[in-house]
């Protein structure tokens, strides 16, 4: 007869390896660790999740985004009351921040992965979503345009790094956001 395998040990594993992941990124992190963090014997993590990748991949589900997608949908730049996200990228953002330990997991701990140049691509497309809006921008520059994805990206890990509260997140995203944005021409 096959084994049940129990949604609470699911979470259990889930939780253990978050926060071993968050602690030791994915290279130092063993199953070893994430069973002992569990209290479950190392080869009944098999039972749920083929390997440490698989595990991985699941830990960061939740921030796992179609950077190019959220950005497409971020419409044209009608920025009222400085309010420089739409709705789309704003829900994405909030996502993040919610699971801002697996955001910081997927960008700054997750090398030897296939998520070891997410920071990158996210930066790319931020930086071709403010490209494509370059008709709107005074003195486009590309290279300054690169920089500002960057930072922007910098920020974002940095606001979770911080964090106090999604409030208190956002509006400092957003304050960032209207710096950059009418600094270079929005």
């Amino acid at each position: 007869m096959a084994q049940v395998l129990k949604d609470e040990i699911r979470q259990c594993i889930l939780d253990s390896a978050l926060e071993e992941f968050f602690t030791h990124g994915y290279v130092r992190t063993t199953i070893r660790d994430i069973a002992g963090r569990a209290g479950i014997p190392a080869g009944l993590i098999y039972s749920y999740y083929k390997n440490k990748e698989a595990l991985f991949d699941e830990v960061l589900r939740p921030v796992c985004f179609d950077w190019k997608r959220v950005m497409k949908h971020g419409g044209s730049p009608d920025y009222q009351d400085y309010k420089y996200l739409s709705q789309m990228e704003e829900n994405c953002i909030r996502t993040l921040f919610r699971h801002r330990r697996e955001l910081i997991i997927m960008m700054d701990k997750s090398t030897k992965t296939k998520y070891e140049d997410e920071k990158e691509r996210l930066v790319s497309e931020i930086e071709h979503h403010l490209n494509s809006h370059k008709d709107m921008l005074k003195n486009h520059d590309p290279v300054f345009v690169h920089i500002v994805a960057n930072n922007f990206v910098d920020a974002l890990l940095q606001i979770a790094y911080h964090y106090e509260s999604e409030e208190w997140a956002m509006e400092l995203l957003n304050k960032i956001s209207k710096m950059y944005l009418q600094g270079i021409g929005f």
